[in-house]
């Protein structure tokens, strides 16, 4: 319960805050500390009143009686007398001297506020008497203050004394260190699906995950892969994009079964050194797993809504029969229009509509633009900032430069070039920036097109990562440019590119975007 000194003050409080102008700013409650030799000395401004300026009047509010004597004002503390011209003026020297070590040069004013005393119209040494707002004052504390401290004319120096303040310092985040600190949050927070889907006990043994990016689907395929291997259960983990598979096998168990299918194909095929016929080693690998007999305890299809249905069904057909079979998709980043939505009749559907990767603001934006059929929930621990749009004109021939700058940008707030993953609209045969070896001053680090004798991706040296939105589905990067995002009302897959690409970004993205598609993005906004 408030004492009636704090009744008073708020009251005061209420007033200011009523009857001064918005060009006032008003902080309560401000902790202070004053730094010694031998110890630090603590306390608290009652009220404080900023003006345009950033000049300054602490107000001192001391309720119920004060003894007013030859040696100044005091006020009793329970049994102790405490001389309040000393106190404030400790205060005040303490302020201060705080204000001017953090090169803050403006006018300082400090008022003693009795709104329950009469003192006539003497002061004391300590205190003038325009210092002081008694009782009959306080019936316009407003004016009192306005006519003291002014308005004062608008000066930078405001932002810098309401930060000092509040107590906020200036800093440059550090990204290294933020974003493991971020990823290990994003973790904790979304490991809801690898609780719960492995606890779903079906008949059919047949489990369909529907969930939007960054829900955790990562997380719960590596988990039921871990939890198979204790169990000394064989498992598999299949997904349509090699270099998500790439990534898995690189999280994964050692010996458990992680490849994408055309890998799989590619496997069954004996490796062979030419280059790969993937439609044809698709269709041997169908055929021979029709005389195959079932020989995995758990499968794991993730990106269902990238493979064909009779792919589905061969690698259904290697589970055993009390097998369990975890379906992982969402039918939002399907980018290729050939797909058909696959359904399992017997399946336990399970969805997720949270995405706790993303920066919130990157969320809010895909939810503005209507990217999804039904809003995503933004549940990432940063708020982060919306994607900066820079707006390029293929006529000029300028993407190149407008990327470029963009990557800049990333660097400027603190990521370092292994953060930054620059992501192409256009496919590696039609990308004018991945056929070059350098953007800008930076030399390119990019998929070949080949493999090594083991199978393995052949990258080139290079110290920034560029890659198309296409191949860098399921992965994601601290700092994502999506570039050469270009489009018409024509392209019925834009808004899955777009979503794609924009949920790549754990902390920050920047989109690199021509005048015709910003026209589609303009028309899309207005038809709400």
């Amino acid at each position: 319960m408030a004492s009636a000194g704090e009744h008073a003050e708020f009251d005061i409080l209420k007033k200011l805050a009523d009857g001064l102008p918005e060009s006032y700013e008003l902080f309560h409650s401000v902790d202070w500390t004053r730094a010694e030799p031998h110890r630090d000395s603590h306390g608290e401004f009652d009220i404080v009143v900023v003006n345009s300026a950033g000049d300054v009047a602490v107000l001192e509010v001391k309720a119920g009686e004060i003894d007013m004597t030859g040696d100044g004002l005091f006020k009793r503390y329970g049994g102790q007398r405490k001389d309040v011209g000393r106190q404030a003026s400790w205060q005040f020297r303490s302020l201060l001297q705080r204000l001017k070590a953090d090169g803050i040069d403006v006018r300082l004013l400090h008022c003693l506020v009795l709104p329950q005393y009469r003192i006539g119209d003497h002061g004391t040494v300590s205190y003038p008497r325009e210092r002081i707002a008694d009782a009959e004052d306080c019936l316009d504390i407003t004016g009192f203050i306005q006519r003291r401290l002014g308005a004062g004319r608008p000066d930078p120096n405001k932002e810098r004394v309401c930060a000092f303040m509040l107590d906020r310092i200036r800093v440059q985040p550090d990204i290294s260190a933020l974003r493991g600190t971020l990823q290990r949050r994003v973790d904790e927070i979304s490991g809801g699906l690898a609780r719960w889907v492995p606890r779903i006990n079906v008949a059919s043994g047949v489990i369909h995950v529907r969930a939007t990016a960054g829900s955790g689907k990562t997380q719960l395929a590596l988990s039921l892969l871990r939890q198979s291997l204790v169990a000394l259960k064989a498992a598999s983990y299949v997904c349509f994009n090699r270099p998500l598979a790439d990534q898995m096998r690189a999280l994964a168990p050692s010996d458990v079964e992680v490849s994408s299918f055309h890998q799989l194909c590619w496997e069954a095929a004996g490796r062979p050194r030419v280059s790969p016929d993937f439609e044809a080693l698709a269709q041997c690998y169908l055929e021979k797993q029709q005389r195959a007999a079932p020989h995995l305890d758990v499968l794991v299809i993730d990106e269902l809504q990238d493979m064909q249905a009779a792919w589905v069904q061969a690698l259904i057909s290697r589970v055993r029969e009390n097998g369990r079979i975890y379906l992982l998709e969402d039918p939002e980043q399907c980018v290729y229009a050939d797909r058909a939505q696959i359904e399992i009749s017997d399946a336990v559907m399970m969805t997720a509509r949270e995405n706790y990767r993303s920066p919130r603001k990157v969320v809010e934006t895909i939810n503005l633009l209507r990217l999804t059929e039904e809003p995503i929930a933004p549940c990432a621990p940063i708020a982060g900032e919306p994607p900066g749009f820079t707006i390029y004109s293929p006529a000029a021939k300028n993407v190149a430069q407008a990327t470029a700058d963009a990557v800049r940008r990333c660097v400027q707030v603190g990521y370092g070039l292994d953060d930054i993953v620059v992501l192409c609209w256009r496919g590696r045969g039609h990308s004018s920036l991945m056929a070059d070896d350098m953007l800008s001053e930076w030399k390119l680090r990019k998929f070949t097109g080949s493999y090594d004798e083991a199978g393995q991706p052949v990258y080139t040296d290079g110290e920034l990562t560029i890659e198309t939105v296409r191949r860098f589905k399921g992965q994601s990067a601290p700092a994502i440019v999506l570039t050469e995002v270009d489009f018409d009302h024509a392209d019925a897959l834009w808004p899955q590119l777009l979503f794609v690409g924009l949920t790549r970004a754990r902390m920050h993205v920047e989109v690199v975007v021509s005048e015709t598609a910003v026209h589609s993005l303009e028309s899309r906004l207005t038809a709400m």
